[in-house]
């Protein structure tokens, strides 16, 4: 996985938690881990397959990114 504020490569370790239902009745996840160059939070959402309830938090497959703007150096 590429971090989006320094760029970095890096193996993910990422932890998630369901966050609710849509509105089709579909689990949310959320995603998170701190970049292990920069130590910048990355943070994604993802939606579950119809009736699962359980997501591999390593399976990152399909996941969006929640992006802020990189700091100046």
């Amino acid at each position: 996985m590429e971090c989006p504020i320094c760029l970095s490569q890096f193996h993910t370790k990422m932890n998630n938690a369901v966050v609710g239902k849509n509105k089709r009745n579909i689990n949310i996840f959320v995603y998170f881990q701190l970049c292990p160059e920069c130590e910048e939070p990355i943070i994604g959402i993802k939606e579950a397959m119809k009736g699962e309830i359980y997501m591999n938090p390593n399976d990152t497959e399909g996941l969006l990114l929640l992006k802020k703007e990189r700091k100046r150096s």
